[in-house]
């Protein structure tokens, strides 16, 4: 039977998944407003949100597995010997490659062609609107992975 350490453990699991995946959830949100905003340099909330920058609590997710190959190896061995804890890794993995691959360097395009876009400059306006187009939908499959990956921890089959 798990332990005070197991709940505390499951507690840090749920916690950094919520806070990384929500990040990236969060940002794919500011992505589909910038996208959609006519002027995305004159409105202060999109500015402050894609000031060049790392955004450091979606980077969370990378510590979501340690936590849950702690709770396997700490408390509940018989999970081991599933197939649930493999298939969420493996959901998990596909989120990490999307937010890498796709996500962050997406964020990235949308940071510089912001922070250099000028009133009038239709190119860099441009290339805003495209970076923040596919952040969106790259965080989107991020998110759908989130949401599988919950159910899955939840229904265990």
């Amino acid at each position: 039977m798990p332990g005070p350490l197991y709940d505390v453990l499951l507690i840090l699991h749920v916690a950094t998944a919520f806070i990384g995946f929500g990040s990236i959830a969060i940002g794919g949100l500011y992505a589909r407003r910038g996208a959609a905003s006519p002027a995305p340099g004159g409105e202060e909330q999109l500015v402050r949100f894609f000031a060049p920058g790392i955004d450091w609590p979606a980077r969370l997710i990378f510590v979501v597995p340690a936590l849950g190959l702690a709770m396997l190896l700490g408390g509940d061995r018989q999970a081991i010997g599933q197939p649930w804890p493999w298939l969420g890794l493996t959901i998990w993995s596909l989120a990490a490659g999307v937010a890498t691959a796709r996500t962050w360097p997406a964020e990235r395009r949308a940071q510089r062609a912001l922070s250099e876009h000028t009133a009038g400059d239709a190119d860099g306006l441009a290339h805003f609107r495209l970076a923040c187009r596919q952040m969106e939908a790259a965080a989107g499959v991020v998110a759908l992975c989130f949401v599988a990956v919950v159910a899955l921890m939840i229904v265990q089959p």
